[in-house]
């Protein structure tokens, strides 16, 4: 497998989604939430489950839509999308680990670079997490004009890194969308599991618990 270059996924592959969504859960719920309807555990599970019933989606109205169905939300959806970005980035901690993979990257020159879904606030997000200032490129979906899985996207990040290809693992969380996109360009692809099982019958060609695993998998330094 001759792997010359890089590109990782931001949330939940180089910076914790999870910790930033908790952020703003709580948040929310100290903001919107009334303490005698849910607890903040009850409240918890109710916005994770809509969470993952709308695939996570960068659409963040379809979580407030979702979330309506269990919830009284007395303001309108796009309310509380600012509100849901705001928090998140406020939220956003760089991942020391995964800061010290990319040095060493940049250290042995090997190319890389990031290619995420979302809109402007990733920008901030890569800026507060470090990232930004390591990557050599990064590509926000809602700046280029179509989100991963869509096939250009890849493209466009594989001739910045003026590879081919099949010389490029994709290192993401999300099946779906890091991992069936990267494939459909032939890319290689690393999945971060998080205690996870793979979902979709396309395996990936590797499965790791974090990016700082990939040193010792591939024998990178």
């Amino acid at each position: 497998m001759n792997i010359k270059g890089f590109l990782y996924d931001l949330d939940d592959t180089l910076i914790s989604r999870d910790n930033a969504f908790l952020g703003f859960t709580k948040k929310f719920y100290e903001s919107f939430i009334d303490a005698s309807d849910f607890s903040y555990d009850e409240f918890l599970k109710i916005i994770r489950s809509a969470d993952k019933k709308t695939k996570w989606s960068t659409e963040k109205k379809l979580l407030f839509d979702e979330l309506r169905k269990s919830i009284s939300l007395f303001k309108d959806s796009e309310y509380y999308v600012e509100f849901f970005w705001n928090s998140v980035v406020e939220s956003v901690d760089p991942d020391l680990k995964a800061n010290d993979h990319l040095k060493k990257l940049n250290d042995l020159k090997i190319p890389w670079g990031v290619v995420t879904n979302g809109y402007s606030f990733q920008h901030t997000k890569l800026k507060k997490s470090g990232v930004g200032e390591l990557a050599p490129f990064y590509m926000v979906s809602g700046d280029f004009g179509c989100h991963k899985p869509c096939e250009e996207i890849f493209i466009a990040a594989a001739e910045k890194l003026n590879l081919e290809c099949e010389n490029i693992l994709f290192v993401g969380d999300t099946a779906e969308t890091d991992i069936v996109g990267a494939q459909k360009v032939g890319m290689k692809t690393a999945w971060v599991t998080m205690d996870r099982k793979y979902p979709l019958k396309n395996k990936p060609d590797f499965e790791i618990d974090h990016v700082e695993d990939l040193e010792k998998l591939l024998d990178l330094f």
